[in-house]
């Protein structure tokens, strides 16, 4: 009569488990999961630049000229609370909003 897999002795019954359990976790995902090494960013700046109205006197009276500034900023949101800072200040026009330059290009 051919012994069926629950007709085994409990001492077979017990290397079976044993061995799909090591086969299961030689299988298995890693710790932490499997893709949670988020993708590198490219190095680089983030620039934006703003146009604003500046106040200015001459010998003939008091100008209003246009001048520019440049936001240099290591993160996107140092750079977006930049321009947000520049832009409540008033008189200020958005030339170029907050975008990644990557180094060396």
């Amino acid at each position: 009569m051919k012994k069926s897999l629950t007709t085994q002795s409990p001492l077979r019954l017990a290397a079976i488990c044993l061995g799909l359990a090591l086969t299961g976790a030689a299988v298995a995902a890693p710790p932490g999961g499997i893709g949670t090494t988020p993708a590198p960013q490219p190095a680089g700046d983030w620039r934006a630049r703003v146009k604003y109205l500046h106040p200015h006197s001459g010998p003939d009276g008091r100008y209003l000229t246009w001048s520019y500034a440049d936001i240099v900023a290591s993160s996107q949101e140092s750079c977006d609370a930049q321009l947000q800072t520049w832009y409540s200040g008033g008189n200020t026009v958005i030339v170029e909003y907050c975008h990644l330059v990557p180094f060396g290009g």
